[in-house]
């Protein structure tokens, strides 16, 4: 299996500061957004503390799992993402409480680990990760929110929560308490799947059907780009960050150019129905 990714983050057009951070580093399989809270300092601090504290976790455990089978392997991958969300969430914790100028921040988390054909996904607050299958999107994660609580207890419809002011109240994130509990899933990955993470900056203004219907009219690689020129011309009320991963044969030989923070590299539209 061969990934590519591409990634686009923006400030928006009301806020003065980016203080979402990603990571993409498709040589080990690791893609994460998070949308930092608390302030530009303590925002911006804890988004970036966390994927960095990720991806030192992920790898150094990565290493221990080549002699496993697949099955052990998997368990283990998603282990170590948990793990790893808990070491974010104790170390931004820590430091908020040694500097007052940074108390309270706290960050959401997203991402996605391959392994083995299979993709791991952790996730703690309201940022997202999309599955796009044989032309439908699916959300695979749970918004941590007040809002989204209630809605899926029945307690609130949804033309309630549409127009809701308690959107944006999150109930779970990384680093505002010393232990945070985070959702853990895995898929099995068939090659032309594409994944989407994004902040709530994207989802705030796109659903998953229109996602659905960008993703069939775009090629994957113009999919960041897209999704956050269309945010940005209807508002843009805040920073929004988009990393799309794609999957092919592992037989593909188109190169691509992968950093910390944007990859470049051309891909094939989605199967549409």
């Amino acid at each position: 299996m061969r990934l590519s990714a591409w990634s686009v983050s923006d400030v928006g057009r009301v806020r003065a500061h980016n203080e979402d951070s990603y990571l993409v580093v498709d040589s080990s399989g690791l893609f994460l957004v998070a949308d930092g809270m608390g302030g530009h300092a303590g925002g911006a601090h804890a988004s970036q503390a966390c994927v960095e504290v990720v991806a030192k976790v992920v790898q150094h455990g990565l290493t221990g799992l080549a002699g496993l089978d697949r099955d052990a392997a998997s368990a283990a991958a998603k282990e170590l993402l948990g793990a790893s969300a808990s070491e974010a969430s104790a170390r931004i914790y820590d430091r908020g409480q040694a500097d007052s100028s940074l108390h309270g921040m706290g960050t959401t988390l997203t991402g996605l680990l391959f392994y083995r054909e299979r993709a791991h996904v952790v996730h703690v607050g309201d940022s997202r990760c999309y599955l796009f299958r044989g032309g439908v999107a699916s959300q695979l994660t749970h918004d941590h929110t007040w809002l989204n609580e209630q809605l899926r207890a029945g307690l609130v419809s949804a033309e309630e929560a549409e127009t809701s002011d308690l959107k944006h109240i999150i109930t779970r994130s990384v680093g505002f308490e010393r232990e945070v509990q985070a959702d853990l899933m895995t898929v099995n990955v068939c090659p032309g799947d594409a994944f989407l993470l994004c902040s709530d900056g994207m989802s705030n203004y796109i659903d998953t059907e229109e996602l659905m219907e960008l993703a069939r009219e775009h090629f994957v690689a113009d999919l960041p780009q897209v999704c956050v020129d269309l945010v940005l011309d209807r508002g843009g009320d805040d920073n929004v960050t988009v990393v799309t991963v794609m999957a092919s044969n592992g037989t593909d030989r188109r190169v691509t150019n992968s950093s910390m923070h944007r990859t470049v590299a051309d891909t094939v539209p989605l199967p549409s129905r």
